[in-house]
Formats: structure tokens, sequence, C-alpha cells
């Protein structure tokens, strides 16, 4: 039997309000669509839109969440759904009760053809912990996305570098400084792996300590950085950094690197 707009969004409400996927389970059509927008991100399929929704319950228990206040209201194609999110962030121990995000499902023949999500970005900035952001620095440094790594960073962000040589600068200001920074020495050295990674919490929620070993290749010669870091995180990203590492090995690298390029090859 074919079901209505309305007993389709009761099922949806029912999942989303218990952040579980079962009553959704056939209420999408096996083509529909996940969509994004503000992310820039898509999904196609119903098992594929079951999993990110479930992965997105999962984040959502991570973050504290205890309950979901579901609205919906039939629209001319279907209907409109309004989550807000109650609980206790674990990362400062806070309440917190917001508006979470707003979708927009298309309804055709009894199933959900497309789903396009509108989240609360700027909220759920507030929630995204320390740690997490951390991680991310690593996936991003190891992946070599290095947009996505400057993407970390606040739009103001200063990076002190204590063991920096005499004539460089310790503090670099602005994540676009350090967008362009992070492409040069992408164009160089390509990142493998990272290991024997430390992270101590501090009494400070956005302040973290970390120690890990970068490896990765520079001008095809393998190579490993120890890191000892200070992060103070704030609103899901960077805003001040203490970088210690071996500067003098990394500055070593670099002039046997210039000096192998403007070598004159003998004749």
């Amino acid at each position: 039997m074919t079901r209505t707009v309305s007993e389709i969004s009761q099922l949806v409400a029912q999942g989303m309000s218990a952040l579980d996927v079962t009553p959704m389970a056939d209420v999408f059509a096996a083509d529909a669509v996940y969509e994004l927008p503000f992310l820039g991100h898509r999904v196609e399929g119903r098992d594929a839109i079951l999993a990110a929704l479930a992965a997105g319950g999962d984040r959502a228990r991570a973050l504290g969440l205890a309950k979901v206040q579901v609205t919906t209201r039939d629209s001319a194609d279907g209907f409109v759904v309004e989550l807000v999110a109650e609980g206790r962030n674990p990362h400062t121990g806070e309440d917190y009760r917001f508006p979470s995000s707003v979708g927009l499902l298309t309804v055709q023949d009894g199933e959900v053809t497309v789903y396009r999500d509108f989240p609360n970005t700027d909220a759920a900035k507030t929630m995204i912990g320390a740690k997490t952001v951390f991680q991310r620095f690593l996936d991003a440094s190891v992946e070599n996305r290095w947009d996505d790594l400057a993407d970390l960073y606040a739009e103001d962000v200063v990076i002190e570098l204590p063991f920096t040589p005499a004539g460089v600068p310790r503090l670099t200001s602005g994540r676009e400084e350090l967008r362009e920074r992070f492409r040069a020495a992408g164009q160089v050295r390509r990142m493998t792996k990272a290991d024997n990674v430390v992270v101590h919490e501090t009494a400070d929620p956005e302040v973290l300590v970390t120690e890990f070993d970068l490896h990765g290749e520079f001008d095809g010669e393998p190579f490993t950085s120890t890191y000892a870091m200070v992060l103070t995180v704030r609103d899901g990203k960077i805003v001040y950094s203490r970088d210690y590492s071996d500067t003098a090995a990394a500055a070593e690298r670099i002039a046997r690197f210039t000096a192998s390029r403007t070598a004159t090859p003998e004749g």
C-alpha cells in the first residue's frame, strides 16, 4: 500500500526523535538523493542515505545529544521537518538547546525522492571539541589535503614557532598565509603517515597538548618530523597554536633541496 505524505512524515519524525533510522528504512526511494547544500555534500541511493543518517546519529550522541524536538509540516510536494537539539556538550559540560536543522523532503508515489538538509553550521561548530579538530588536522596532513588543513584554522589564527632559527619569524598570522605555505610545501613534500600520537587534555576544554610524528618524503627522500603542539580550539577552529619541532633539521632538508636544484651539471 502506498503511504501518504503524513504517514511518511510521522515515520521520519519517529526515527529522528529517537536517532534511529529503523522507522525510516523503507521510506526512501531506491534512487533517492540526500543533499547538504551548506556543505556541498550529496549522497545517492537508499542504503547510502540511511548509512549517512545513522552516522549523523552516532556523531550527535557523541556530542551529548539527549533529545530531539521534531516538527513536520506538509508542503506542496512533500513535507518540511524542523529539528531542535537538546543535550550537554561533553567538551564544556554546558547544556545546550538550539535549532539544529531544517529539511525539505520531496515525496513521489509514496516515497521520499529528495531530502535537502540545511544544518545549523554555526551552532555545530561550537559542539566540536579540540580532540576532534586535532584528529581532522592529522587526517588532512597525512592525506596531503592542504586546503582542508588550512580550513581548520580561524581566519585570524596566530601560529607561534618557538624553535625557529635566528632571522626566521616566530609568529605567523592569518589563515590565508598558512594556506599559501601549505600549498608551497605540498609541491615538494608528501606526507605518508602519523604515529606515536599522544593527546593530553587540559583543565581548559579549549586547550589541547599533542605529541606526534609525521612521516613523509621530501624531494623523494624519506623523513620524519617530531612535533609537540599546544592548540587552542574555539568554535571548531584552531585560533592559536604553539608548534614545537626540529626546525634545524627542516632547514637542512630545504637547504639540500635548494642546492640540488641550483647546482650546475658538470660538462
